[in-house]
């Protein structure tokens, strides 16, 4: 399993971009993961927040199949973990760092990216077993605070998320950023699927133009 998760690190890592799916209404859920899918998208992380997303994940799941790799995001508990696992996802989101969360991802060989802001967070991820680090919230630190992370982890791989666009991801991963994760801007909680097609080509365009 462990070679397992090292695959998909790679892959992200040359992905460089989690679109991220957190829907008030799921009934389009498989409809907006095969449209990102064909749009190029490789990683898709669907949140958990609300108890559909479970079921969602098992969706998508049976309908992609490897076509992308399926996440589970919001996963706040070592019970959600088990359940995410048991639907099919691949990796594991959180939007803090919990070590217990961590081990049993890592446990199940799943891939896990801990939220983090502070250097101490960063710190009690990277010691419970993760490799990248979800830096959020992105937007309240900015770049700045990213390098200055940097400084003292520089074998992390951070995954700005919170307020990344194709506007201004370029300049996170031109400072350092392993990857990129965007969110409402991306994929409206609404699940409107008109304009997403072209959103998510513009993204995953975005994401490439620095030289892997």
């Amino acid at each position: 399993m462990a070679d397992q998760v090292e695959v998909m690190e790679r892959g992200l890592e040359q992905a460089r971009l989690v679109a991220i799916v957190r829907l008030v209404d799921h009934a389009n859920v498989v409809e907006i993961a095969t449209t990102l899918c064909d749009a190029g998208v490789q990683f898709l992380e669907i949140t958990v927040e609300r108890p559909e997303g479970f079921g969602s994940i098992e969706r998508v799941v049976a309908a992609l199949g490897d076509r992308a790799t399926i996440g589970a995001g919001t996963v706040l508990s070592v019970a959600d973990v088990a359940k995410v696992a048991e639907v099919g996802a691949r990796f594991i989101v959180t939007p803090n760092t919990n070590p217990a969360v961590i081990a049993a991802s890592c446990e199940r060989g799943l891939m896990v990216l801990p939220g983090a802001f502070t250097p101490t967070e960063v710190a009690a991820a990277t010691s419970a077993g993760a490799r990248f680090v979800k830096l959020f919230p992105a937007s309240t630190g900015g770049v700045a605070h990213l390098k200055a992370l940097r400084g003292p982890f520089p074998g992390v791989k951070f995954v700005p998320t919170g307020g990344v666009t194709s506007e201004n991801a370029l300049s996170w991963l031109e400072a350092g950023a392993a990857a990129v994760a965007m969110g409402s801007n991306l994929v409206p909680g609404s699940g409107e699927l008109e304009g997403l097609f072209e959103r998510a080509r513009q993204a995953v365009a975005c994401t490439l133009l620095i030289p892997g």
